[in-house]
């Protein structure tokens, strides 16, 4: 049998006549009967299909698992006791009865304690503490009902937190302004990160801490040069001022020893000489005032070496 060319221009394999006929045959059937070959395709499909699943699910399920499942979700929705109920009705022969012993005793903690903390966000809301009502919800992290149920007060909270937020920045803007990065690395770290405010804070930070380093390293070198002039109250009182976390704070911890050391020494020398002066037969005063060099000169001297000041540090503006 020659090639068939469809009007497509494709062609077609060579086919018997027995093939070309049963192929033609099956188009040439009524609608109804091609419409049964269908439908008997799908039943077909439908009987196998419920057929597996049958055999899927032909294992029987666990009672007790079932039950302390059902006590989870009811822990969770906050059906405190329908959930302990439920979890204390698996006897004590089940596989799952060790579970249910630990789950209650976890549930029991866990709800009394988010129950305190959510008491605590409520009262601080009522006293207009924010940042409390905030810092009480951050708590709530094992249970949903109490979580979901903090939310609620969070949001009531969001508007006052956001203001306040305001307030703080502002106020560090003024101690950095004067200074004082030390307190205004205080203040920003107040604001509350869940606040739009907070997008302004992280910048601040890293500026106003180089700045604060910056200003501690000039507090000691002053402290050097009134130590190098025998100012040791002067001296201390520059070191004093440097605050903790700083780089050069343990230094300044170290020279606030030594330099507390050396003007109680001079305190002492200086009392000495008062009382023999006061003692003695002839208290003649002299013409040159009285100077404690001669009793610490030695000593500050060879200790002037050891403060090695450095460089001069340059005032810090904000």
């Amino acid at each position: 049998m020659s090639n068939t060319k469809p009007s497509d221009g494709v062609v077609l394999e060579p086919q018997t006549e027995s093939t070309l006929f049963d192929f033609r045959w099956f188009f040439q059937l009524p609608p109804m009967l091609k419409g049964m070959g269908v439908s008997l395709a799908a039943c077909n499909t439908v009987v196998i299909s419920f057929g597996l699943y049958s055999l899927l699910n032909a294992v029987p399920s666990n009672p007790d698992l079932d039950r302390l499942e059902r006590a989870r979700a009811e822990y969770d929705a906050g059906n405190f006791q329908k959930a302990i109920a439920l979890a204390k009705s698996i006897p004590r022969e089940s596989a799952l009865y060790q579970d249910s012993i630990t789950s209650l005793k976890r549930w029991r903690r866990e709800w009394h304690t988010a129950a305190a903390q959510y008491q605590a966000a409520e009262q601080a809301l009522k006293e207009k503490r924010w940042r409390d009502v905030l810092e009480a919800a951050r708590q709530m992290d094992g249970v949903h009902f109490w979580r979901r149920k903090a939310e609620s007060l969070v949001e009531q909270a969001k508007p006052e937190l956001e203001a306040e937020a305001k307030q703080l920045l502002d106020q560090a803007y003024a101690k950095a302004q004067n200074k004082d990065f030390t307190e205004a690395l205080n203040l920003l770290k107040q604001i509350p990160p869940e606040t739009t405010t907070a997008a302004k804070v992280q910048p601040k930070l890293a500026e106003y801490e180089e700045k604060q380093r910056i200003k501690a390293e000039y507090l000691l070198q002053q402290a050097y040069n009134q130590a190098a002039k025998r100012d040791f109250k002067g001296a201390l009182n520059y070191l004093s001022q440097i605050p903790p976390g700083t780089s050069v704070y343990e230094t300044a911890q170290i020279k606030m020893a030594e330099y507390s050391q050396k003007q109680h020494f001079k305190e002492e020398v200086e009392r000495t000489v008062q009382l023999a002066r006061m003692e003695s037969e002839e208290p003649e005063k002299s013409s040159e005032p009285f100077s404690t060099e001669p009793f610490i000169s030695t000593e500050t001297n060879e200790k002037t070496s050891e403060l090695n000041p450095g460089n001069q540090l340059q005032e810090v503006t904000p």
